[in-house]
């Protein structure tokens, strides 16, 4: 037994029977719809990273294997490193775009949705507070 505690209870802060546990979140009608977008979201990071991600290890690799090939002259003086490198930094750019076009049509109209909703709830939440406050006699202030 912990010496601060009394018969066996657990010491204040934690987490006896009159506090609920601190892992607990509480529970909305959002959850569901906030999760969908965080999967939606992960699945087109994935897709963002693993597209740059397999050109640029390609590069490296080739790089590293083969290194006379990246220094092969290709036109005049622009050796074939070069462009390739050009090559990801357009590839980077254009998948860069290419996402904020997708969450900008897929994801930003939902998160609109789910933010007005949350607006609106804690708006009714807001009056509905204020409503009590002026019904009960004991927050209405002394006039003198």
């Amino acid at each position: 037994m912990h010496p601060m505690s009394r018969s066996g209870q657990p010491p204040a802060g934690f987490g006896g029977a009159s506090q609920p546990p601190r892992h607990v979140r509480p529970q909305s009608p959002e959850p569901v719809r906030v999760d969908g977008l965080r999967h939606s979201l992960r699945r087109i990071d994935r897709r963002l990273v693993s597209v740059n991600g397999a050109c640029f290890v390609s590069l490296v690799l080739l790089a590293g294997a083969a290194p006379g090939v990246l220094a092969r002259e290709v036109i005049g003086r622009i050796n074939l490193g070069l462009l390739l490198c050009g090559a990801l930094g357009v590839l980077a750019v254009c998948t860069t775009f290419a996402y904020d076009r997708r969450l900008a049509r897929e994801l930003d109209p939902e998160a609109d949705r789910i933010k007005a909703r949350q607006e609106q709830q804690e708006a009714a939440a807001t009056a509905a507070t204020a409503g009590a406050r002026n019904r009960n006699p004991t927050h209405r202030r002394a006039e003198w």
